[in-house]
C-alpha cells in the first residue's frame, strides 16, 4: 500500500463531499442493494445478460 500526501484544503473538501454524498438517496439505495446481495451468488443469466 502506498502512502499519498493530500493538501489540507483538498482533504477538507473531500470530507465535505463524502458527508454530502452519504445524505443522498442514491447512496442509501446503493447501501440497500449491497445489503440485499450479500452472501448470494449471481450468474450472468440471473442478472439478465
Amino acid at each position: 500500500m502506498e502512502t499519498i500526501i493530500v493538501p489540507k484544503e483538498k482533504f477538507a473538501q473531500m470530507e465535505q463531499e463524502i458527508i454530502f454524498l452519504r445524505s443522498t438517496s442514491l447512496y442509501k439505495r446503493l447501501l440497500e442493494f449491497q445489503k440485499n446481495i450479500q452472501g448470494k451468488k449471481y450468474t450472468r443469466k440471473n442478472l439478465g445478460f
